[in-house]
C-alpha cells in the first residue's frame, strides 16, 4: 500500500473500532466460552456489532472445526484493535500468541459493554498509519517465506523472520489494514503483498 492510497482513506472512528472489538470478542468467545458468550450477546444485543460472515458463524450451532480455527485466530486481529483504542501501550511481538481474555479492555469490554462504548479514544492517525505500514512490511515478508523465496532483507527493527507466526501477523495486519479505512467492510479488506 502506498501513500497516495493512503489520501483515500477514511479511518474508523474510536466508535467503530470499539464496536467491532464486541464483534470479535463474540466470535472468539462463541469458539472459547459458547454459553456464557451466547448470554453475553444476548443481553447486549451484541448480534448488530457482527459482520455477514461472524452472523453465519454465530448462527450455526456446531460449526465446522475449520471454522472454528479461522475465527479463534480473530484473537490476533483483536490486539491490533485494542492497540489502536489504547488498550495495549504497545503492540506485543509476532512470534508469541497473545491471550486476549487477560487483557483490562476486553474484560471491560464484556463486563461494562455499555460504559465500554461510551469511551474509547482512538490513537492518533499518525501512529495507526506507521503500525499498519510496519505490519504490511512484516506480511510481506512472512509470505515471501511461506512461498519459499527466502530472500528477506531484514531491516534494523525487523524481527527474525523465522520468529514469525504467518497467521498471527495476517490478522494483526487485516484489521490495521481495517482500522486505516480499507475495505468496504470487515469481510472485505485486502491484504495484498
Amino acid at each position: 500500500m502506498n501513500d497516495d492510497d493512503l489520501d483515500d482513506l477514511q479511518p474508523r472512528s474510536a466508535g467503530e473500532i470499539a464496536e467491532r472489538v464486541l464483534g470479535l470478542i463474540a466470535v472468539i468467545g462463541k469458539v472459547q466460552f459458547p454459553s456464557q458468550n451466547a448470554k453475553w450477546m444476548a443481553a447486549h444485543d451484541i448480534a448488530r456489532y457482527l459482520s455477514q460472515a461472524e452472523r453465519e458463524f454465530i448462527d450455526t450451532p456446531s460449526p465446522a472445526q475449520r471454522d472454528m480455527v479461522n475465527f479463534s485466530w480473530r484473537s490476533e486481529a483483536l490486539v491490533s484493535l485494542l492497540w489502536s483504542l489504547h488498550g495495549l501501550e504497545r503492540m506485543p511481538e509476532l512470534h508469541k500468541q497473545f491471550d486476549v481474555f487477560s487483557n483490562a479492555m476486553v474484560l471491560q469490554a464484556i463486563q461494562q459493554t455499555p460504559h465500554f462504548l461510551q469511551q474509547p479514544v482512538r490513537r492518533a492517525l499518525a501512529e495507526l498509519q506507521a503500525q499498519e505500514q510496519y505490519l504490511y512490511h512484516q506480511h510481506w515478508r512472512v509470505r515471501d517465506r511461506d512461498l519459499g523465496f527466502h530472500k528477506d532483507e531484514p531491516g534494523e527493527d525487523d524481527p527474525d523472520i523465522d520468529s514469525l507466526i504467518s497467521g498471527l501477523v495476517y490478522e494483526r495486519r487485516y484489521a490495521m489494514s481495517w482500522v486505516l479505512g480499507y475495505g468496504d467492510t470487515w469481510d472485505d479488506v485486502p491484504t495484498d503483498t
